[in-house]
């Protein structure tokens, strides 16, 4: 089968189709794509730190800004996705994630630094938003949840990426080297899958006026939509924070020698893909609600105990456990938003736009908690977070997806 002969092609709005196969795995690829670009940077940045001479401080707001970035673009994206479609979005996302994320290795000062990855944060959201609509869409074919699947290749693309950048690390492999092959593979698979990124999901302009029903220009959480953005910001607290200071928690308080520092980065992607592959699975077995209210708590107990024993074997463990226990939470809220929200783009976008907040706090908040104590201190304040917002025995709250039917 080929981009010119699909079968019926999806829509955000059908109820229910017969499974595009060639369209699930093109969009499977899509989030490979984008799971290569956040870890094969993040697992730089205790090179940064020192090359720079960066303070903790400084890399908190040095990563702050990349997530400037991923958060400036959702409640923009979201609207856009309406007018121009997700896959549209999705390809001018990647491409400008794989144009700057090379230039990374370029940067000479934190300020240089910060404005690339304000620009890699743009792309790399745009793209998040796009391809979790074609997402939603291609779903509607089945009669079953695939959205945790499809994050489970976006750990894939993670995992691949902090293996080999740490593997590239201990072989001293230039950066700009390493970063660059990256920008070229996903610029490859971008495009590569773009015929195939066939959901139509722009909202169509009313009949016989100038008016539209595109929405708002920017999407924001609202009504049934809010307590599903404050459990993805939970979420994003604890997965950022896992993700972001494995390397310098290993490095400063564990004592691990700097050619170690990725390891605890691939013992977090390699869980979050186990855990995503199977996710679907548990979400249909104990519910949606259940399965992300004790993940929290699971997330956050290891936190603490990495807080009270950092050893090596101990950390390790406890980052495997951090991906456990939050790496279906964001599919599930994604997934809920899309279906409670007029489109999918839309759903995504405004929940992303509260959730991904988090990608805003947690790198200032840990910074400063280490410069004024350690990691350690800030590990215990991140578990209290993530328990607070995600771990209710209701997160979602009493709102209900839409039934075939309704």
């Amino acid at each position: 089968m080929s981009p010119d002969d699909p079968p019926p092609p999806a829509t955000s709005a059908s109820p229910r189709l017969v499974p595009d196969r060639p369209a699930r795995r093109a969009v499977t690829a899509t989030f490979v794509a984008n799971g290569l670009i956040g870890a094969s940077w993040v697992v730089r940045i205790p090179q940064l730190r020192d090359e720079l001479g960066l303070s903790d401080a400084t890399v908190g707001g040095v990563l702050l800004a990349f997530y400037v970035g991923v958060v400036t673009a959702l409640p923009l994206v979201g609207a856009a996705t309406s007018k121009f479609g997700s896959r549209r979005i999705t390809a001018a996302g990647g491409t400008l994630a794989a144009l700057t994320l090379p230039m990374v290795a370029l940067a000479d000062d934190a300020v240089s630094l910060a404005a690339v990855l304000i620009l890699v944060g743009l792309g790399m959201s745009t793209m998040d938003v796009g391809m979790n609509a074609q997402g939603i869409g291609v779903e509607r074919g089945y009669d079953r949840s695939i959205m945790v699947g499809l994050h489970a290749a976006w750990s894939i693309g993670a995992m691949l990426a902090a293996a080999t950048g740490a593997l590239l690390v201990a072989s001293t492999v230039p950066m700009v080297w390493h970063l660059g092959a990256v920008g070229v593979v996903v610029a490859a698979i971008t495009a590569a899958c773009l015929p195939w990124l066939r959901v139509e999901d722009r909202v169509p302009r009313e009949a016989g006026g100038s008016g539209t029903r595109r929405g708002p220009l920017l999407a924001l959480p609202t009504g049934v939509l809010v307590p599903v953005a404050l459990v993805a910001l939970g979420s994003s607290i604890g997965e950022v924070t896992a993700m972001d200071w494995s390397g310098l928690f290993l490095l400063d308080e564990v004592g691990v020698r700097p050619e170690q520092v990725g390891w605890g980065l691939v013992a977090y992607t390699t869980t979050l893909t186990v855990a995503r592959l199977v996710g679907d699975r548990v979400a249909d077995a104990i519910g949606p609600d259940a399965t992300v209210s004790w993940g929290a708590r699971l997330a956050a107990a290891a936190f603490v105990v990495m807080a009270l024993a950092p050893t090596v074997s101990i950390a390790l463990a406890g980052f495997a456990l951090v991906a456990a226990g939050l790496a279906v939470t964001v599919p599930l809220c994604f997934a809920r938003a899309g279906r409670l929200a007029r489109s999918p783009g839309e759903g995504v976008a405004a929940v992303a736009t509260v959730g991904y907040g988090g990608f805003l706090i947690a790198p200032p908040l840990v910074g400063n908690i280490k410069e004024l104590t350690d990691l350690r201190a800030a590990f215990v304040v991140v578990a209290v977070i993530v328990v607070l917002l995600a771990g209710r025995r209701r997160p979602f709250g009493r709102g209900r997806p839409p039934q075939d039917g309704d």
